[in-house]
């Protein structure tokens, strides 16, 4: 894609703070993302919770980058980023249900790491053999790339689906601490939130980036590894085993 600024806009719109499980507070991303300056537009997704990424939005004229208010929504099935809303989604909803809530706030509804296999679980064979469930569950866009990943192939998952499907995808970082903000980041024309969300809907982002740092893998918070083992535990090799299979004859070789 061919952009007209100079220099296209850069977003994360994937980070999480120490109001779930990520290391810094708010206020620390903020510094971070305006010291670093190579952040147009980010957002602040935590899960499940909504009080840093308010905070945040609120402080928004003090800096020189634009911020979504927006949640990491736990739905059944997948995480749903919920861009652009304010108010809570409860969480453990359907897919459908959960984009629904999302658009009542005239939100964005985006799955977040749809090849993530501690989270999509046996949802995961579904994606893969009904690509077009996502249109009929209301989901706007794809991430396409996350920066740190725990499942080998995911973004090459998330590439496979959205490659079928008429959905505008995104690169976040996922950052759960700062040395990872931006290494996952979205394309856009323009600056501002507003070019942002337009690009979106037309369907002209570009996702890139690089995984996290090693190191920053060691620096998850207790909280954040209790729930990817958890998810992991909640799950039999049974219900994981038509993913691998059909992971092996997609990408091998």
């Amino acid at each position: 894609m061919i952009f007209n600024s100079e220099r296209p806009g850069c977003a994360d719109v994937h980070l999480h703070t120490r109001a779930s499980d990520g290391i810094a507070t708010a206020q620390q991303v903020l510094d971070h993302v305006a010291r670093r300056g190579i952040l147009d537009v980010i957002a602040i997704t935590d899960h499940d919770v909504l009080d840093a990424s308010l905070w945040a939005y609120e402080q928004r004229g003090r800096y020189p980058f634009d911020i979504i208010p927006g949640v990491e929504v736990t739905a059944v099935g997948g995480h749903v980023l919920a861009l652009w809303v304010t108010q809570p989604i409860p969480k453990r909803l359907s897919m459908a249900e959960t984009a629904a809530a999302i658009h009542e706030q005239g939100g964005v509804a985006v799955l977040a790491h749809p090849g993530e296999i501690l989270i999509a679980g046996r949802y995961l064979r579904r994606y893969l053999n009904q690509p077009e469930v996502l249109l009929t569950w209301g989901m706007d866009a794809i991430e396409v790339y996350n920066a740190g990943t725990m499942t080998p192939g995911n973004n090459l998952i998330a590439q496979h689906l959205a490659d079928q499907l008429p959905l505008p995808v995104l690169g976040n970082s996922d950052a759960h601490t700062l040395s990872a903000i931006g290494c996952g980041r979205t394309r856009f024309a323009g600056r501002t939130a507003a070019d942002f969300r337009q690009a979106l809907m037309q369907g002209k982002t570009v996702a890139e980036g690089a995984s996290w740092p090693i190191t920053d893998y060691l620096k998850l918070s207790p909280s954040s590894i209790q729930r990817k083992l958890n998810a992991f535990l909640g799950m039999s090799m049974r219900s994981t085993r038509p993913i691998r299979r059909w992971y092996r004859l997609r990408f091998s070789g």
